[in-house]
């Protein structure tokens, strides 16, 4: 049984009821209450919680393990091998969200508690978890959308848990964006990535943000298609109007798709002033990036 927790209509966290029990994703600390609640209403008792498994590094994502895990005494956390480090030891993690986003993330996530080496367990692509005879989570590499990035394949209802790695999907699934933040963006390993996801055939998209989705050759497909659409935008703007052109045209043209979204307007403002500028600047690196190592 797959459960899901719906954190403000933003991020979600899923809890997988097995012989043996997981949660994919933790949250941001400022959610760890409604993790907790929510796990409750599920008829699951924190202390039987077996794996806190965080799909990637992202405070979003992993920000409130330390705090979560406080309260699933035998748990163990489990994050790709590349971002465990930062797990034990979040500083170098935060000052770079701080150098993205500025001090008033923070206050929107919330303090980033360290966990004790005992309590981290790194797997790589590849790597499974038995949580039933059923249900068997197996691990699967996947950079682009940052290089510390798993999705999750679970084996009794042919799903996928996403993270980030093909995007959001948001305002009711009207909009499928894939995000594009720096310093780990890159679009030939992202396009890589969905590739090797459609080639699963899974029937169902667990998205972190937010919610699940059937029709997932569709949204891969999608998601690629936009990536090579702004990809095409971009190279022929830096060609004409320089990086700050194309810096300009890029923004324009992710307003645009996110104008569905205009009616709910605590969403609309996140995306626009949170989401716009980390893709705009992922972007923009990987361009500056590419032509320095040309």
């Amino acid at each position: 049984m797959i459960t899901t927790c719906i954190l403000s209509k933003w991020g979600s966290v899923y809890l997988i009821n097995e012989e043996k029990k997981a949660l994919i994703d933790a949250g941001p600390t400022t959610s760890v209450g409604a993790v907790l609640d929510g796990v409750k209403k599920a008829g699951v008792r924190p202390e039987e919680i077996d794996y806190l498994i965080v799909t990637h590094i992202h405070l979003d994502h992993a920000g409130g393990a330390g705090v979560l895990i406080q309260d699933m005494p035998q748990a163990k956390v489990v994050v790709h091998h590349k971002g465990a480090r930062h797990l034990l030891n979040p500083a170098k993690l935060v000052s770079s969200v701080i150098a993205a986003q500025g001090e008033g993330v923070l206050r929107l996530l919330g303090k980033v508690v360290p966990l004790e080496k005992g309590r981290v367990m790194p797997i790589s692509g590849g790597d499974v978890i038995e949580l039933s005879k059923k249900q068997i989570l197996r691990f699967i590499d996947a950079p682009g959308h940052a290089s510390h990035e798993l999705c999750i394949y679970e084996s009794r209802n042919n799903g996928l848990f996403s993270g980030d790695a093909v995007g959001i999907s948001v305002a009711e699934n009207e909009i499928l964006l894939p995000v594009t933040p720096p310093p780990g963006f890159d679009l030939e390993l992202y396009l890589d990535t969905l590739k090797r996801l459609m080639a699963l055939k899974a029937t169902a998209l667990y998205f972190a943000h937010f919610g699940v989705r059937n029709k997932v050759q569709e949204d891969l497909q999608l998601a690629r298609d936009k990536l090579r659409v702004w990809d095409d935008l971009i190279a022929k703007a830096v060609k004409k109007d320089g990086f700050g052109g194309a810096a300009e045209k890029l923004k324009t043209q992710l307003y645009k798709e996110l104008e569905p979204v205009r009616k709910m307007e605590s969403l609309y403002k996140y995306l626009t002033e949170g989401l716009v500028p980390l893709n705009v600047a992922g972007y923009m690196q990987y361009y500056q990036e590419k032509r320095e190592a040309s």
